[in-house]
């Protein structure tokens, strides 16, 4: 008996869509590992530049803070000449009965 059998044309074009496909596969998966690593390092630059921005606006506000504050106004103006005079207020309840 003669055990050697020719592959018909159909079975060589299979075996080599089937390599083909695997070849595709394996490079499409090491493809995409390699775009999200790259996204995810992108990703960690802009989180890191989004924290050194935040913590800037947070040092800018409390620079803001120092520089609008009431004895800051005041020492400036009373450089400048200005006084401040404070006014008394009074304040009116209605409805409360003063006992």
């Amino acid at each position: 008996m003669n055990t050697n059998k020719k592959e018909t044309r159909f079975e060589r074009l299979t075996k080599k869509l089937l390599i083909l496909t695997f070849a595709l596969f394996i490079i499409g998966v090491v493809g995409l590992n390699s775009y999200e690593s790259s996204l995810n390092i992108d990703s960690q630059n802009i989180e890191k530049e989004i924290s050194t921005l935040e913590s800037d606006i947070d040092g800018l506000n409390m620079r803001k803070q120092e520089l609008e504050s009431f004895s800051r106004v005041s020492s400036i103006a009373e450089k400048k000449g200005y006084t401040y005079r404070q006014n008394t207020v009074t304040a009116a309840v209605i409805g409360v009965q003063a006992e």
